[in-house]
């Protein structure tokens, strides 16, 4: 209780010394505020000058489902497009700032925080602020910086455009010449291959193989018949006799007959015998002695035509071997002409569009509309300034007096106020 007395006294004895000294705290607020208005009358004015760049996609080709959340992501990486050294030396230059009376520098023109890149929430643009003391050189200096960030975007795009054009040139140099040298690979290989010649050959071929086949066939079976008959004669010519003898009485002839009995009166009738080679046998044996000597032609002529037959398979064989191979290479090489054709016709549209396919794959940056010359000031605020002048002089000159009524209280304490003893004795007696 009494600690709350005693707080509570100092705070009054507090509000009791601002209120005493309540005239010397305004006067001092006042002179804050008459100060902080005379210095913002003097300050030179600073006027800013506002414009805003769009960053869009590229109207050319297709887009994607996700373009937009891209580039509202990818946003901040466009400020360096307009807040560079490069574009600020060159916008200054271009409106002679680097001269008097402004002589400005790069480094002059950053710590002086001319030029502030802001990128607002959701939305796909770059705000550009430019606060400068001229209203006339803050628009010109925003616009300039905003049409510089707009042409290094388009130079750059242009720069891809040749660097794209100069690649697919090259491809499609190289798929030319590898197009010729397939061309000439495959003219190589017609040349080499010969096909029709092997076919001719192979045609040849084959028709002698049909030709030695009828005639084996053939051979074979003149074979069979003639061994056949050669059997049958060798078994006849065994049963037939190589003579044939021929009894022949005298008497059959009547004047052979009467000179007979004239000199054989007694005798028996006179024969004649007569031998004479067997004709059919000598005919029979004739046949198989021409029987034989064709079967030991055919069967000299079977193994010739045999021996011929497989030469020549062996050859259609080979032959056929050889074609599929040669047939093989003429088609790789086809192939590898049309893959060559196609690798060309492929570049070529590439080439042909490398301007289409840069720019549906580039950004845009586009001025919304020129900065116009402010009429107003940002800076300084005089009404603002005098207010919060006036505040911090009401609060230092309120502070400086409270100060001071600490300081006096440390040095001469109260002596209406109780010391500690006595204070926790009083405590002490209250608890008991």
């Amino acid at each position: 209780m009494i600690m709350n007395r005693r707080t509570n006294r100092r705070l009054l004895e507090r509000v009791s010394v601002l209120h005493r000294h309540a005239f010397w705290i305004l006067a001092g607020a006042a002179a804050c505020a008459a100060g902080a208005l005379i210095v913002s009358l003097f300050q030179p004015s600073v006027y800013r000058a506002t414009t805003f760049l769009l960053v869009s996609e590229s109207k050319i080709g297709e887009s994607a489902r996700d373009t937009n959340l891209q580039q509202m992501a990818m946003l901040p990486t466009f400020v360096p497009f307009v807040d560079n050294d490069a574009l600020i030396d060159e916008s200054l230059k271009k409106l002679r700032l680097d001269q008097p009376p402004y002589n400005l520098t790069v480094d002059l023109f950053r710590r002086k925080n001319y030029l502030d890149v802001r990128t607002p929430k959701s939305t796909r643009l770059l705000e550009l602020n430019v606060e400068f003391p001229d209203a006339r050189i803050a628009a010109a200096l925003t616009n300039e910086v905003a049409q510089g960030a707009v042409r290094y975007n388009e130079r750059l795009n242009a720069t891809d455009t040749v660097a794209s054009q100069e690649f697919l040139r090259r491809q499609l140099d190289r798929a030319l010449a590898a197009q010729d040298e397939a061309a000439l690979r495959r003219t190589q290989a017609f040349e080499e291959a010969r096909i029709e010649d092997r076919e001719k050959e192979l045609a040849i071929l084959l028709a002698e193989k049909d030709r030695l086949s009828t005639q084996l066939q053939q051979l074979r079976l003149d074979l069979v018949q003639n061994e056949g008959r050669t059997r049958s004669l060798q078994q006849a010519l065994a049963e037939e006799p190589q003579l044939i003898s021929l009894k022949r009485s005298v008497t059959s002839d009547r004047f052979v007959e009467l000179a007979a009995d004239k000199a054989f009166p007694e005798g028996t009738p006179l024969v004649v015998t007569e031998e004479s080679v067997n004709r059919v046998r000598e005919d029979m044996r004739q046949t198989f002695v021409s029987a034989s000597v064709s079967s030991a032609a055919q069967t000299a002529g079977i193994g010739a035509a045999t021996a011929r037959l497989g030469e020549v398979n062996k050859a259609i064989s080979d032959l056929i071997s050889r074609i599929t191979s040669l047939r093989g290479k003429i088609e790789a090489a086809g192939q590898a002409y049309l893959l060559a054709v196609e690798t060309t016709k492929a570049a070529s549209r590439d080439y042909q569009a490398a301007t289409v396919s840069v720019s549906s794959k580039s950004q845009d940056i586009k001025q919304i509309a020129p900065a116009l010359v402010p009429e107003r000031p940002v800076r300084p605020k005089v009404l603002i300034n005098t207010v919060m002048g006036f505040l911090l002089g009401l609060l230092i000159f309120a502070g400086c007096a409270l100060a001071l009524r600490t300081f006096r209280e440390v040095q001469a304490p109260d002596p209406y106020e109780p010391d500690e003893i006595h204070v926790q004795e009083v405590i002490g007696a209250r608890r008991h």
